[in-house]
């Protein structure tokens, strides 16, 4: 089953932005800048995505979600659209 459809693997709209900006490789502080949000707001988002993916780090949220891209497991996660 793709996590866009598992209830603790729905993201919100921010979340997917900040998801998007951190798989092109953007610093927070980037990431910030481009959303009109505080690095402060960008560590928080990251500190739920981490959660949502269970991971550790950045690195490792990147290589989840391109993963499950690679496998077609959440082509609709960026999305604006619901399920």
């Amino acid at each position: 089953m793709a996590w866009t459809n598992q209830p603790n693997r729905r993201l919100n709209t921010r979340q997917r932005n900040v998801l998007q900006l951190v798989t092109k490789g953007l610093r927070n502080s980037e990431i910030g800048e481009q959303l009109g949000i505080s690095e402060r707001s960008v560590k928080s988002y990251l500190s739920q995505l981490f959660l949502i993916f269970d991971v550790t780090n950045r690195t490792e949220l990147v290589g989840v979600v391109l993963t499950e891209t690679a496998l077609g497991t959440h082509a609709r996660s960026f999305s604006n659209h619901t399920p």
